[in-house]
């Protein structure tokens, strides 16, 4: 495993985690059991989200993206999901 993002905290890890995942990408987030050792300190660089070796280099343009904002909304969704289930009702101009 491979590590594609140092979050700052867990809800930011798993935000990561779940964008990875809803794009095919298996991921995990580790360090998730060491906060409680960390106390009211900032752990920083203890969460960290993983992915197979053979899709980090994917992984990191999915966290890039998502980063940029890049990242399609519900609308834009719905219109790729539409053009791929072959619906030849909307043109794409």
């Amino acid at each position: 495993m491979e590590s594609v993002y140092d979050a700052q905290n867990l809800i930011d890890a798993q935000l990561v985690c779940d964008l990875l995942l809803s794009a095919g990408i298996p991921a995990q987030v580790s360090g998730a059991g060491l906060l409680g050792a960390a106390g009211e300190l900032p752990a920083i660089g203890v969460l960290q989200v993983l992915v197979p070796e053979d899709a980090a280099e994917r992984a990191r343009a999915v966290v890039a993206d998502w980063d940029a904002g890049d990242i399609p909304d519900e609308e834009e969704l719905e219109r790729l999901a539409s053009q791929a289930a072959g619906d030849s009702s909307e043109l794409l101009l």
